[in-house]
C-alpha cells in the first residue's frame, strides 16, 4: 500500500463584531469565501471549507448538557495544505490582503484564533479507511508528521494593524 501523505491543516475561529447580526455576517463571509476560494485554488489550497455555528446550534450544544464546553465563534474557516510555502504564498498575494480590510467591519480579529495540525482520516464516506488489516493505523510516526520547519518568514500584514 502507497504511504499517506501528511495533509496539514489550519483551522481558524472568528467572531462577528458588535453589532452585526447573523445573518449579515453570514451574507459577508458567504461573499468573502467566493472570492478567497479562487485565490486558495491558485496558490494550491487542496481544500478550503467554512463552518458556521449559530446561536441557535449553540444553544443546541448547551442542551444536549455534554460534559464540554460550547464554543461560542460565529465561524470556524479551515484551510488544507500540504506545505508552509502555500499559506505564504496566500498570505502575501496582494488581492487577498485586500480582501481581509474588506472584512474589518464584519468580524472581530482581536478575538480570533488560529490552530495548525495535521489530519489523520478513520472514517470518510461512512467507511472505515487508513486501518490495516491488524486494526493499526497506517499513519507513520508522530516524529515523522510531526517534523516541519519553522517560517523564517511571517506571514502577511493584514488589516492595517
Amino acid at each position: 500500500m502507497a504511504k499517506l501523505e501528511r495533509v496539514l491543516r489550519m483551522s481558524g475561529i472568528s467572531y462577528r463584531k458588535e453589532g452585526v447580526s447573523e445573518e449579515e455576517f453570514h451574507r459577508f463571509s458567504r461573499s468573502h469565501a467566493v472570492a478567497c476560494a479562487k485565490i486558495h485554488e491558485k496558490h494550491g489550497i487542496l481544500k478550503y471549507q467554512m463552518a458556521y455555528s449559530s446561536s441557535s446550534l449553540q444553544a443546541l450544544g448547551h442542551s444536549m448538557r455534554t460534559p464540554y464546553q460550547v464554543n461560542k465563534h460565529d465561524l470556524e474557516i479551515e484551510y488544507y495544505f500540504k506545505d508552509v510555502a502555500t499559506l505564504l504564498a496566500i498570505s502575501n498575494d496582494e488581492e487577498f490582503k485586500n480582501l481581509h480590510v474588506e472584512a474589518e467591519p464584519y468580524f472581530d480579529q482581536d478575538r480570533s484564533k488560529v490552530t495548525l495540525t495535521w489530519i489523520e482520516t478513520y472514517v470518510e464516506n461512512g467507511k472505515i479507511v487508513n486501518i490495516n488489516s491488524e486494526g493499526e493505523s497506517l499513519y507513520a510516526s508522530v516524529a515523522s508528521l510531526a517534523k516541519v520547519e519553522e517560517s523564517e518568514k511571517p506571514v502577511g500584514k493584514y488589516y492595517g494593524k
